[in-house]
């Protein structure tokens, strides 16, 4: 059983809508297709994102080419929970490095708009590849969007 509604425009031009039960109609009924486990569909999984190798180790084919220079290494030194001396050299961004070697930081989207990996800046100086749209202050930085210009010194609560 399915209804069709029927609008009507009375004197004070407001629509009026009545509901009309018509018995010879039918709906559709639509089957769902489930995913085997061979299928490319049912390994595909958007919401969680998870590196397939090391950051921190060098890419096979590098994005962007240096004049046959290598890649500067940074020292990251890392204060607050954790007190740990690490580097930054091949992955995209900090937040990569600083979770290759083993820091924790804490992280929702990834790019810069929600600013919960927000960590304070003790030394050193930041590139964002795309300005963040969180707020930030003079001493905080977002290492989901940023890499190192200089060494750093960074507080992670």
């Amino acid at each position: 059983m399915s209804a069709t509604a029927l609008a009507t425009m009375p004197d004070d031009n407001q629509p009026e809508f009545e509901l009309n039960a018509d018995d010879d109609q039918h709906q559709e009924v639509f089957e769902l297709e489930a995913l085997t486990p061979d299928s490319s569909e049912a390994l595909l999984q958007g919401e969680l994102y998870l590196p397939e190798g090391n950051p921190e180790q060098p890419e096979v084919d590098p994005q962007i080419e240096l004049d046959g220079m290598a890649r500067p290494v940074y020292a990251v030194e890392v204060s607050g929970q954790q007190q740990l001396a690490t580097r930054f050299q091949h992955a995209n961004t900090l937040l990569d490095s600083l979770e290759a070697q083993g820091v924790e930081v804490h992280y929702q989207c990834r790019e810069g708009y929600c600013g919960s990996c927000r960590t304070q800046l003790l030394e050193g100086e930041v590139h964002y590849q795309e300005e963040p749209m969180a707020c930030i202050a003079d001493d905080e930085i977002l290492p989901c969007c940023c890499i190192p210009k200089t060494h750093l010194k960074i507080k992670i609560d």
